[in-house]
Order: C-alpha cells, then sequence, then structure tokens
C-alpha cells in the first residue's frame, strides 16, 4: 500500500487542424519533470493514453510495474481542466491541471 499519495499536473489541449486533421497533445508532469507526452486524433483517446502514463508513473514511484495501466480508473467523468483523482489498482494518484490547462478551461 501507499502511503503519501503522489501529484502530478497535466495539460490536454488541441492541436492546429493539418491534412491529419484535428489532434490532441497530452502531457503529464511531475514537479517540473515531464512524465510523459503524445498525441491521439481523438480527445477521448488522448485523456486514456494520459491516465495509463499518471498510472506507470505512479506504480514506478511505488517502485513497482504496471500490469495494465490502462485499466486506471477516476470516480466520476474525467473533465480536462478539472481535478481528479486516479485509481490504479491498488495505488492511487491525483491529476491536477497544469496553469495553461485552467487558463485554456477558463477561455472555452
Amino acid at each position: 500500500m501507499q502511503d503519501a499519495v503522489p501529484t502530478f499536473t497535466y495539460l490536454i489541449e488541441p492541436l492546429a487542424p493539418n491534412q491529419l486533421g484535428r489532434r490532441w497533445r497530452w502531457q503529464v508532469h511531475h514537479g517540473e519533470h515531464l512524465v510523459a507526452a503524445g498525441w491521439h486524433y481523438g480527445k477521448r483517446q488522448a485523456i486514456g493514453a494520459l491516465r495509463a502514463a499518471a498510472s506507470r508513473a505512479t506504480h514506478e514511484l511505488a517502485g513497482l510495474t504496471a500490469l495494465h495501466p490502462e485499466r486506471a480508473t477516476t470516480e466520476g467523468r474525467f473533465v480536462a481542466g478539472t481535478t481528479v483523482e486516479l485509481h490504479c489498482g491498488a495505488l492511487r494518484c491525483v491529476l491536477v491541471p497544469r496553469p495553461e490547462q485552467q487558463a485554456a478551461s477558463a477561455a472555452a
């Protein structure tokens, strides 16, 4: 079991459309360190990748290997720009939007 709940910050934003279509960029940070980043064609897939990356990072902090990071869940719906608690099996972490995410969510 885990003593302290790690906190990660995240960013998810649309990229400018191009010939490939609309894409969504995501990032996960632990403090000022970039843990993982990527992009997907759909916002839902980007959020899923973000959750899996946070699950992997949570397990690594505990000295474990995540067997099924894609199964990490939140209690409610994951809405970009909100703080959520992510349940990764027996472990959990908190995802907090980065200041850039909060500004983008407030403008939308």
